[in-house]
């Protein structure tokens, strides 16, 4: 039983009740909405319908409700009673019986209780958590899986489908930082730590240490001599698994398991990347200044224009992120993608949607939903994370 529609159905036939009876002008009638109130004090269901026909009435809202109430005809449905409150809320309560209802339709359902169809055909995907793989997850981290992994399990139940992602951002400066970082731990190991300086802005870490012991103990002092490059090539081939596997296990302890793990150098080895530039470039998008490409972001809401290609040749995050979204889209044929992010990404959302205009495809389809962020405290200090 959709009590919501029975309700809305039972505040139009009294209003058209006290219309035909002239006691409200007749005058259109304006749309309301019946809702569950936020306090059960207020009843099981409340409806405004006074309180948005008051101007068309004329007449104060408190008066309009009293005049509807005095037309409606609970009779036949599972309410019970219905009140006035406020300045003219009218407030339903529902019967015993009704819950029974709902109970009983639950054990009778089971799993299925609550499942529609309504987005069937629908393809989504859902993307959260995606964290930096260079080093442990966070508690901003658990919480967007949560919302993100609910959000799934919901739409799944209204009958889209959908799936699961966690984009692993295995390319770019953080992965370059990761390998620096590793490769000092390790010369350090074997020379002695003063006999290397760790970069200030490297990966502190104690996670890189044992990555380091762990390298070591595998490989022996083997890989000190080689070149510098094919070094930290390997040392990123050997700790970046145990990172994903760790995050793997971390999200399974609160049942957090994806459909894909889509990794971001597929993009840059596959082309991907070059193809968005590319394709920008051709339709006019993109323009050369200080040994760089530029896109114009600034046609496409953007509040300025954004760097594709570094100087040195290198294309930046925010070209692979459209790509990887172009994947989505064009690629694997999603109708809808949906992101979880932290509220400090809040600034990339309009950029990103105007990115996918301006490769032809439809920005509004790309839903992004933002967390606040927390911090945990201990000891009325915020923890460091």
């Amino acid at each position: 039983m959709d009590m919501k529609k029975t309700i809305h159905e039972i505040i139009l036939n009294a209003l058209g009740s006290a219309l035909s009876e002239g006691e409200l002008p007749a005058e259109p009638i304006p749309a309301f909405v019946v809702e569950q109130p936020g306090d059960p004090v207020h009843g099981d269901f409340a409806c405004n319908a006074a309180m948005v026909s008051a101007r068309a009435f004329k007449k104060a809202p408190r008066a309009i409700a009293e005049t509807i109430v005095k037309h409606i005809n609970l009779e036949g449905t599972a309410l019970e009673r219905v009140e006035i409150a406020g300045p003219g809320f009218i407030n339903f309560y529902a019967s015993p019986a009704y819950f029974a209802g709902i109970l009983d339709e639950v054990q009778k359902q089971g799993k299925d209780y609550g499942c529609s169809d309504a987005g069937k055909g629908q393809r989504v995907l859902l993307e959260y958590v995606s964290a930096n793989p260079t080093g442990p997850m966070h508690l901003g981290n658990a919480r967007g899986g949560a919302l993100g992994d609910s959000l799934a399990s919901i739409m799944r139940a209204a009958g889209y489908y959908v799936e699961r992602e966690f984009y692993v951002n295995d390319a770019g400066n953080q992965i370059e930082k990761f390998a620096l970082s590793l490769d000092i731990r390790y010369q350090q190991l074997i020379k002695g730590e003063d006999a290397v300086e760790m970069p200030e802005d490297s990966y502190h870490g104690e996670d890189i240490i044992d990555h380091a012991r762990g390298f070591r103990a595998k490989y022996g002092d083997e890989w000190l001599d080689k070149p510098e490059k094919d070094r930290r090539a390997e040392m990123v081939k050997f700790a970046l698994p145990l990172n994903i596997e760790r995050m793997k296990q971390d999200l399974g302890k609160y049942h957090i398991v994806y459909d894909n793990w889509f990794f971001e150098s597929l993009l840059h080895n596959e082309g991907e990347v070059k193809a968005v530039i590319d394709g920008l470039t051709e339709r006019g998008l993109t323009y050369e200044k200080d040994g760089a490409i530029w896109y114009k972001a600034t046609e496409f809401g953007g509040e300025k224009d954004e760097v594709l290609v570094r100087n040195n040749g290198i294309p930046t995050y925010f070209a692979a992120d459209i790509a990887y979204h172009r994947n989505k889209f064009l690629t694997r044929g999603f109708d809808v993608c949906i992101n979880v992010w932290g509220a400090d990404h809040h600034g990339h959302v309009a950029r990103l949607r105007g990115a996918m205009d301006a490769i032809g495809l439809d920005g509004s389809k790309l839903e992004i939903v933002l967390i606040q962020l927390v911090n945990l405290m201990s000891g009325g200090e915020r923890v460091r994370m």
